[in-house]
């Protein structure tokens, strides 16, 4: 049976990090280890080899001048993927990420990524899990809001908008509803931090699911969740739509942005949760 509760997501960025994981009784890690869990990587990707593996992962840009594709870059401590948009515009400069259409919501599927842009300027990012794995953006216009996808659960920065991230979800491309998490949230340029996104089956009458959304700083310190200033939509995806990790960033302008992914995982429970 599926444990109760979130063990990712109060622990295992706590700021005792570094400490559990040298001297851990396993009790942080416990989800990702049951056999009734499932994981886009065990583990998780840090990006340590030379290339994207392509057999789990689909990679694409706009088209557009210097616009390329997800990459490995060699030589980065700790192993980093890279996203540039190049130069043309909106959805011509983009790069994007993504792995199977393998998750769902009833499952309480799990994303967490690690990530950082040089530029936070003239930029959309889409972080989270969407229904299709190449779009020119999940998100259409972030402030209405109007969406390319049909059911979405994202952290999205699109500075045509405003300077912060906040959590946006589409149900059945219903988007009414769906109220805008408004974390109030500013990136820093160039500086890493952890975003998370939890769906959870709230309506088994009307297969939607609720969704949290968490951000972490780089020092591991949750600043933005369901205890701290909000993070809960009531509101979210159906349940029952196969789900992809995705990561998204385009260039508003004619400067190149490059957004730069440490880690980034999946998870969810082999079972439907009950």
């Amino acid at each position: 049976m599926p444990i109760s509760g979130r063990v990712a997501s109060d622990l295992m960025f706590s700021s005792a990090l570094r400490r559990v994981m040298g001297h851990s009784r396993l009790y942080p890690f416990i989800e990702r280890g049951s056999l009734d869990v499932v994981q886009m990587l065990p583990g998780g990707d840090d990006f340590m080899g030379d290339t994207l593996r392509t057999d789990i992962y689909t990679v694409s840009n706009g088209g557009g001048a210097g616009a390329a594709s997800p990459v490995i870059t060699a030589g980065v401590l700790n192993g980093v993927c890279d996203f540039v948009t190049g130069t043309a515009g909106d959805s011509t400069a983009s790069s994007e990420l993504s792995s199977g259409l393998q998750f769902q919501g009833d499952h309480g599927a799990l994303f967490v990524a690690y990530l950082q842009v040089d530029i936070i300027t003239a930029v959309k990012i889409e972080v989270g899990f969407t229904d299709v794995q190449t779009d020119p953006g999940a998100v259409n216009v972030k402030a209405t809001p109007t969406f390319t996808a049909t059911d979405c659960a994202l952290w999205v920065l699109d500075t045509n908008d405003n300077a912060f991230w906040e959590g946006i979800a589409a149900n059945n491309g219903d988007t009414s509803p769906m109220a805008t998490v408004e974390a109030a949230i500013s990136p820093v340029a160039a500086t890493y931090e952890w975003l998370m996104i939890e769906l959870i089956e709230s309506d088994d009458t009307a297969n939607e699911c609720a969704v949290e959304f968490s951000r972490y700083n780089a020092a591991g310190l949750r600043t933005y969740g369901p205890t701290i200033g909000g993070g809960a939509n009531p509101q979210g995806p159906n349940s029952n739509v196969l789900l992809t990790p995705w990561i998204y960033v385009e260039a508003r302008n004619a400067t190149s942005k490059t957004l730069r992914l440490d880690y980034w995982n999946a998870w969810q429970f082999r079972t439907a949760v009950q």
